[in-house]
């Protein structure tokens, strides 16, 4: 009886708060009604239409807070108190983990170059979806200039943000031009270490923000984060391509190794995206890189056209196989050798007949498909299995090993 008159203290405390701010009254009303319909909405996640409505009432209200903000610093005062607010609201049972219909997480207010970051969570199965927005202070207001939102419940895909990164041009301590920012997260579950890992990049300016880059690809959690990643211009003070740089985990071809660092690096200027060097940190990485790309990506490092034929030959949906032995170093100094037997995946992983890949490495990494034979090269019979070594790009990459 005692714990049933708390609760209830409780429900007409939140009440209370919520009705001398109708902001939170509309957002609590709404997440009850996600709660009580947790069961029906599992399919999905819990991602339903209703779940934008959450999602804009929390965006709303906590834009109806900003002002307070009027200088660097005050951001955590105002943090502490919108989540202090937000606390009050959940109507999900504590004890309740697998679905978080009906809850919201905490909320995070960060400076990113002039930009004010903040992150939500509105709890769905098993997980937060997490939404993004970017202000600025126009005319004397904090005005909404950007925004990651998953609201598409067709093809849903919930999102953690573990990173948001922006880079702007600085000139005598002012920005200038255009801020581009990149946002990396993953999709979460209720089991598993593979699940999405996505990687996006906007410009800013003047005229709104318009996406660059927006990916999805399957990742394993090799430690505490699926993903690191980098922006910056090439050239800080002067016009320049923007460098993005993203790492992450992905399945290998070779279902002994099972897993390899994906290198994911792109030069963007203006409206235009490519892809460039590196795109794998070791020859076997490389090949395995080559053989999973399309060839319209693995013609950019085959040092002829001629090597399409064992390209389209090699290439399938689903590659797989197993690397033979140890890399082998050549006499020409530049070359190394992998073999590898593919294994085809439409007639029960029937090995096929083994193939011999020539690449030619660059320092620090750049690799270029030289050769493809059924037969190894006669010149290439030094192991070195230093070659395949894992590295990575980031020194923060350390610990995930």
């Amino acid at each position: 009886m005692k714990a049933m008159r708390l609760a209830g203290l409780a429900g007409i405390l939140i009440v209370t708060a919520s009705a001398q701010d109708p902001g939170l009254a509309a957002l609590h009303v709404t997440l009850e009604t996600l709660h009580s319909q947790r069961e029906a909405l599992t399919e999905h996640d819990g991602g339903s239409p209703m779940l934008t409505t959450a999602k804009h009432q929390l965006r709303d209200w906590i834009e109806s807070q900003l002002g307070s903000i009027k200088q660097t610093g005050d951001e955590k005062k105002v943090s502490e108190r919108i989540n202090d607010a937000l606390d009050q609201l959940s109507v999900k049972p504590a004890d309740d983990d697998q679905n978080l219909l009906g809850s919201l997480g905490k909320v995070s207010l960060d400076w990113q170059s002039a930009l004010l970051i903040v992150t939500t969570q509105v709890g769905i199965v098993c997980q937060h979806d997490e939404s993004a927005y970017a202000y600025k202070q126009i005319d004397g207001k904090w005005t909404r200039v950007w925004e990651s939102e998953q609201n598409d419940y067709e093809n849903y895909a919930a999102q953690y943000i573990s990173a948001v990164h922006v880079w702007q041009s600085r000139e005598d301590g002012k920005e200038v031009g255009p801020a581009y920012i990149m946002t990396l997260g993953n999709e979460w579950g209720c089991a598993s270490t593979w699940h999405l890992v996505y990687y996006r990049i906007w410009r800013l300016d003047s005229s709104g923000s318009k996406a660059l880059i927006d990916r999805a690809e399957p990742a394993w959690l090799r430690g505490q984060t699926f993903a690191v990643g980098s922006i910056v211009q090439t050239q800080m003070h002067f016009p320049g391509p923007v460098d993005a740089l993203v790492e992450f985990t992905e399945a290998s071809v070779d279902g002994g190794v099972h897993n390899r660092e994906a290198i994911r690096h792109f030069l963007i200027d203006g409206d235009r995206v490519r892809r460039v060097d590196p795109v794998a940190l070791s020859p076997r990485d490389f090949v395995d890189e080559w053989l999973t790309r399309p060839w319209d990506e693995s013609k950019e490092w085959s040092s002829s056209p001629s090597l399409r034929q064992s390209h389209l030959k090699l290439h399938a949906d689903f590659v797989a196989g197993y690397f033979l032995g140890v890399t082998a170093h050549c006499q020409t100094p530049d070359l190394w050798q992998i073999g590898f037997e593919p294994h085809d995946a439409q007639k029960n992983f029937e090995a096929q007949p083994e193939v011999y890949f020539l690449i030619r490495w660059t320092p620090p990494y750049r690799f270029a498909m030289v050769g493809v034979s059924d037969k190894p090269w006669p010149r290439c019979t030094k192991p070195d299995p230093e070659a395949d070594a894992w590295r990575t790009l980031f020194s923060t990459q350390e610990w995930r090993w």
